[in-house]
């Protein structure tokens, strides 16, 4: 894992795209989600888990129902499975896997229906802190070879099997493709415009 760190000092963090800025914990992110109707519950942290993780529930449109359509597999069909609800770790939102980001937006989306999510929130790499990330345990991703970690126990066995093995399904649904909108933090991506998660992610962000 210190030969892993020391090749691959990077990881991804959730962007609030109007102040260009990282949001590194819940305390951040709170304000934002409360003005678009989401309330936040407090962290609950699972029997068989080692992190506590914090939810939102959208208050805007309390009638949306179990049988609203959802993109979330893949299909835009009428779905009954219960509507799902944002969520990541708590405290620290930074760090994650790529599929914990993606079923968060995912979530957040399947309420907002924005036609491009990333005028909201959008995934960047960012380089670990070198205090702030020291003591922390860190896997690599490896959808991307290795190139960037995430925060060991942020990724859901649920959220892993519905992204990783429907990754290459690109159905679309209101205008949105289910693509993981992340934007290179260099210049050659000037127009910041949503890059295909079925890129690597090594290929896209430096």
């Amino acid at each position: 894992m210190e030969d892993c760190m020391r090749l691959s000092m990077r990881k991804l963090a959730l962007w609030y795209t109007k102040t260009f800025k990282p949001l590194m914990t819940h305390d951040e992110l709170d304000h934002i989600m409360a003005t678009m109707g989401f309330v936040a519950l407090p962290p609950v942290q699972p029997t068989c888990s080692t992190v506590a993780w914090k939810e939102y529930v959208y208050m805007a449109s309390p009638g949306r129902s179990k049988s609203s359509s959802s993109c979330l597999s893949g299909s835009c069909e009428p779905s009954t499975v219960e509507p799902p609800r944002p969520k990541l770790p708590y405290p620290r939102i930074d760090g994650l896997h790529i599929y914990t980001y993606r079923a968060f937006l995912d979530a957040v989306n399947f309420y907002l229906e924005m036609c491009d999510i990333s005028e909201l929130f959008h995934i960047r790499g960012m380089p670990l802190h070198r205090s702030n990330d020291r003591s922390r345990k860190w896997r690599c991703m490896e959808e991307d070879d290795g190139v960037f970690v995430y925060r060991e126990g942020t990724l859901e066995q649920t959220t892993y099997k519905m992204y990783h093995f429907n990754k290459l399904n690109s159905n679309s649904c209101n205008g949105y493709n289910g693509a993981i909108v992340i934007r290179d933090k260099g210049n050659n991506n000037k127009n910041n415009t949503p890059v295909s998660c079925f890129v690597p992610l090594k290929d896209i962000i430096v």
